[in-house]
């Protein structure tokens, strides 16, 4: 049975859904993907929602005369290729992925999840991040979504979004205020990147390690005027802390913390993670500690400014995209391939087919897609946002993703996504069924019965993914 005609059009049309899409090199001198199966792809007109005015229907034409010939359609400008890789022969991939970046809680509360899931099952699941940069600056951009409101509040989100780097997590981009680029020209799509990365670029790096393996930045440390249980102060438990909230921000430090929004601002000295927020509340944090001197050399100065003459700070470079609202268009994948991306997740292909790449005439290298794969009898696209819009349970959603990831593994390892938000729709329990897919992965699938499903199976980041993928 396939995906419902009725749920997946209310899913596609209220995300805007392409079939267009965007890649670039992963390595320099990685293998160029097989060209023999080429098949011709025409990015498709968005879904409209019920609300929307029809359009005039495409076999239509302007004279009712049967002697004029209707126009003939464009040539398709992208071009699909096989992607050359044998999932087969390896792992089962997994990628798990969040859309945004405001809340503090999140960015804590999943490197947390994947620490704990390296302790019980022995491997780390990496997650990818697409961020928006409004978040990132206090300047009034354009944006959907708002931005930062306090240079504190931009220090630690960035600290978070680095440590998550250095506990092997990858960060994407989800541009710069979530705004719906279906109608954006090439020019159009340019600019959003370039804003995108004048914010991000020299902020974000690789990790950096000191003699003893220990990361050298983010450094959080406790406030030096918190007094005991306070917000800032060092804790190890909740039972160390006034409100009970005890929070690792990372393997060796944690903070006590407390509940904060619009109406309840947090102390001198910390950050609201959701400042704007009225009913919902995230959490205070202190800016980690500036300078930072690594052997002798300036990294960040007092203001956290990166030092831009540093030997040791090698910028992380964003490689992924996924477009808000997944409006998607060839303009687009143009755009991303004169940024050398290395791949595009905004598009959704239903049945599931293994990634692929997508050129265009003018491009020198493919773009590689990592669909969203909504798997047959599936209530929606495997996101958060789409269950929501289906009324769908908690408990369907879980049966859905353990069922795909069933199907993926015995259709010869072919890799599966979800791509969930940084928000706590259903209540979070849409959130739970996320670490509980998660964690089902990493422990090899097991039934009520200790039997493993998936033995070889893993949970990576797209860049993993993709830098598999061009592998033969």
């Amino acid at each position: 049975m396939s995906l419902g005609a009725g749920a997946r059009a209310a899913s596609l049309a209220c995300l805007g859904l392409f079939l267009g899409c965007d890649r670039r090199e992963l390595q320099q001198g990685a293998p160029e993907p097989a060209t023999t199966p080429v098949t011709p792809v025409t990015t498709a007109q968005p879904a409209l929602s019920s609300a929307a005015p029809a359009e005039p229907s495409a076999s239509a034409s302007p004279s009712a005369s049967a002697s004029v010939e209707p126009p003939s359609p464009p040539p398709p400008l992208l071009a699909k290729q096989r992607a050359p890789h044998d999932y087969a022969k390896g792992p089962f991939y997994f990628t798990p992925a969040y859309d945004g970046s405001l809340r503090f809680s999140l960015w804590l509360g999943t490197m947390a999840f994947a620490r704990r899931m390296e302790a019980r099952h022995g491997q780390r699941p990496h997650f990818t991040f697409f961020v928006n940069g409004a978040f990132y600056t206090t300047e009034k951009v354009e944006s959907d979504v708002g931005h930062a409101t306090t240079r504190a509040e931009v220090l630690v989100r960035r600290a978070l979004t680095q440590q998550a780097i250095n506990e092997g997590h990858e960060i994407g981009n989800h541009g710069m205020g979530h705004l719906d680029g279906r109608a954006f020209d090439l020019a159009g799509w340019a600019a959003e990147l370039d804003r995108f990365h004048t914010t991000m670029d020299f902020t974000l790096f690789e990790p950096v390690t000191d003699a003893d393996g220990r990361f050298v930045f983010p450094r959080f440390e406790a406030l030096a005027d918190a007094p005991a249980g306070g917000t800032g102060a060092a804790c190890k438990t909740d039972d160390d802390c006034d409100s009970r909230r005890c929070v690792a921000l990372t393997a060796e430090s944690s903070l006590c913390t407390e509940p904060c929004n619009l109406k309840r601002r947090c102390p001198k000295g910390t950050a609201c993670g959701a400042p704007m927020f009225r009913e919902d509340t995230d959490l205070c944090l202190p800016p980690p500690a500036f300078p930072v001197v690594h052997e002798g050399e300036l990294l960040f100065d007092a203001r956290g400014n990166a030092n831009p003459k540093s030997k040791r700070l090698r910028p992380y470079r964003i490689v992924g995209f996924r477009a808000p609202y997944l409006g998607a268009n060839d303009a687009l994948y143009e755009a991303l391939a004169a940024r050398e991306y290395v791949y595009d997740t905004s598009q959704a292909t239903s049945p599931p087919e293994p990634p692929y790449f997508l050129a265009t005439p003018s491009m020198k290298r493919p773009i590689l897609e990592l669909a969203l794969m909504p798997h047959p009898g599936a209530l929606a696209v495997p996101m958060d946002y789409n269950y929501r819009l289906e009324k769908g349970s908690p408990e369907r959603m879980k049966a859905d993703y353990r069922a795909a990831i069933e199907a993926s593994y015995g259709d010869g390892h072919r890799p599966w996504n979800v791509g969930h938000h940084f928000a706590t729709w259903g209540e979070g329990t849409y959130l739970t069924v996320l670490e509980d897919t998660v964690e089902h992965v990493v422990a090899g699938c097991p039934d009520e019965h200790g039997e493993r499903h998936c033995p070889e199976a893993r949970a990576v980041s797209f860049r993993e993914l993709a830098k598999t993928t061009r592998e033969p």
